[in-house]
């Protein structure tokens, strides 16, 4: 008998994270071991500068669930992680979460059920009644936050919360909708609810609880010149037909598969 098929696959992006990614990796094992059994771990390490896959490899060679750590030279940026996590994702349904589990991973159970529920997305809201921000990030990127996914709302999709990095899929829409992505920055998050909505998919918000943590990689001002960008990417990229077809990645991946993960082969 061959091993059951992976009901859940947890994608998780990864640059310079070697503070966290072993206390989150433990932390990944003990949930889904314990509410998610057919599942796996999929990190993506987008280039760091330190021993950050090191790290990883090391923490899931002793983990029970299946892990794979996939590492490519250069950063690329959380979208083009998260195309690389998604193409190589098995599981039915997909999941992704930041690499400092900003947001508990208790929530994951609430996403998952709104695809039980015939959602072909589910997404993390910050915004929505019943969320709660334990820990707030600083003004100006609350403010950045609120001024995207109001360009977002106007010109992509009705959403409250555009860039939580707490985001669920059903496994075909997950893969199909992250190949055809064509931004690799912070951008991603938008290009991501325009093809879900061009494509007629069902997209619910699911409140949730978050904290910020430590160590933010936001650059303010380059990354809201990029972000405004993207917006008038997307839609450039739809007049000239660029989502009608798949846009692989071109990295070159080294991969790494613990025990568990060999054995689920």
């Amino acid at each position: 008998m061959g091993a059951p098929a992976t009901s859940l696959s947890v994608v998780v992006p990864a640059f310079d994270e070697a503070t966290c990614i072993e206390s989150t990796l433990r932390a990944l094992a003990r949930h889904l071991g314990a509410h998610h059994p057919a599942s796996e771990i999929v990190v993506v390490d987008d280039g760091s500068r330190d021993d950050t896959a090191a790290r990883a490899r090391a923490a899931a060679a002793a983990l029970p669930v299946p892990v794979r750590v996939l590492a490519y030279a250069g950063n690329r940026g959380k979208g083009h992680a998260l195309k690389v996590g998604f193409a190589a994702a098995r599981g039915a349904r997909v999941l992704f979460t930041d690499a400092d589990l900003s947001t508990p991973l208790d929530a994951m159970d609430a996403l998952l059920a709104r695809l039980d529920d015939g959602a072909d997305v589910a997404i993390g809201s910050r915004k929505r009644e019943g969320a709660h921000v334990e820990v707030h990030q600083p003004w100006w990127r609350e403010s950045m936050g609120r001024v995207f996914t109001a360009l977002v709302r106007l010109l992509v999709a009705p959403v409250s919360d555009a860039t939580c990095g707490f985001k669920a899929f059903r496994g075909d829409a997950g893969r199909a909708l992250f190949a055809a992505l064509r931004i690799d920055d912070w951008s991603f998050d938008a290009e991501l609810l325009f093809l879900a909505a061009r494509r007629g998919l069902r997209v619910d918000e699911v409140p949730v609880t978050w904290r910020d943590q430590p160590g933010t990689k936001v650059r303010v001002v380059r990354d809201a010149a990029m972000s405004l960008l993207g917006l008038a990417r997307i839609r450039w990229n739809a007049l000239r037909g660029r989502y009608d077809a798949p846009a692989p990645s071109d990295a070159r991946i080294e991969a790494f598969e613990n025990d568990a993960a060999r054995a689920a082969r």
